[in-house]
């Protein structure tokens, strides 16, 4: 179940993705990460309603302090693919960023004593080479010599960072609370952070001049909190250096979704560092 359960939030977090970088070019990057996590946690709300008469609360207050942690770098590693988003093709920011898996196996391993196997090692190497050349500008770089990152990379990078230490938090009060409470209760902090935010920076909930996407934004919060649920309840049940890889290939379904939708283009080295990172990916879990 745990592997399915990766699956799943690997479909749900890309379509959630793409759709939210659609909404940061319509509102920006905060009011659309905030909307997406109102959204979201109303979602996730439904079900803790109905259910939560089966719930043990008595260690949610031990639990605090980390998934205040995890709800900080939630925020960071979404303003980071938002903004990033907002400037450069998805298809370039969107493997980047889902490279947080890596970052899940390599902490699983050093803190939860999980073992690499030959496969996921090499997966790895792949991985990081895909990253490279999702990075550079390999044309320039073999022209001129000289190393420039493409736009959207920085963006990318603090979006892997953020969200692979975050999910790797994760995992403790997963095994601890069970699959649902961890992924509902950081949410809350996310909209406390990003509330605290908004009134110290821009100052408003809503877009001064565009029209408020309702739909869009509904769509994405429930996506991505399906995502967290299912990525919850597989770690839970599961090896955190396997469902983390398969849920990060996510950057499949946003990469295929902006090709359809938005017609975007890429050079022959990002087409080979995005088949580097996704085959990466796939074998890190095998």
């Amino acid at each position: 179940m745990g592997i399915i359960a990766g699956v799943l939030s690997m479909f749900f977090w890309g379509s959630a993705l793409f759709l939210a970088a659609l909404a940061a070019r319509k509102i920006g990057n905060v009011l659309a990460l905030f909307w997406m996590q109102v959204f979201g946690f109303l979602t996730g709300s439904i079900y803790f309603l109905i259910n939560v008469n089966s719930f043990s609360f008595k260690e949610v207050p031990g639990q605090i302090p980390i998934l205040i942690a995890i709800a900080a770098l939630q925020v960071i590693a979404n303003l980071g693919f938002y903004k990033g988003a907002e400037k450069a093709q998805i298809s370039l920011v969107t493997p980047i960023s889902a490279a947080w898996g890596l970052i899940v196996a390599i902490l699983s391993v050093i803190f939860l004593g999980e073992i690499l196997e030959i496969n996921q090692i090499f997966a790895i190497i792949l991985i990081v080479a895909g990253i490279i050349l999702l990075s550079i500008n390999v044309q320039e770089l073999l022209k001129l010599k000289k190393v420039n990152l493409l736009v959207g990379v920085k963006e990318g990078v603090i979006a892997m960072l953020g969200w692979g230490v975050s999910l790797f938090l994760l995992v403790y009060p997963s095994k601890d609370l069970d699959w649902f409470l961890p992924a509902y209760t950081f949410r809350f902090f996310v909209l406390i952070i990003l509330s605290a935010y908004i009134l110290s920076s821009i100052k408003t909930f809503k877009p001064k001049s565009k029209k408020f996407p309702l739909a869009l934004l509904l769509a994405i919060g429930v996506f991505d909190m399906a995502g967290f649920l299912s990525y919850s309840y597989g770690v839970s049940t599961e090896h955190a250096s396997i469902v983390a890889p398969i849920g990060s290939a996510f950057a499949v379904v946003t990469v295929l979704l902006a090709q359809v939708f938005l017609k975007e283009k890429m050079k022959l080295g990002q087409i080979v560092g995005i088949i580097g990172v996704v085959l990466g990916l796939i074998l890190i879990s095998i």
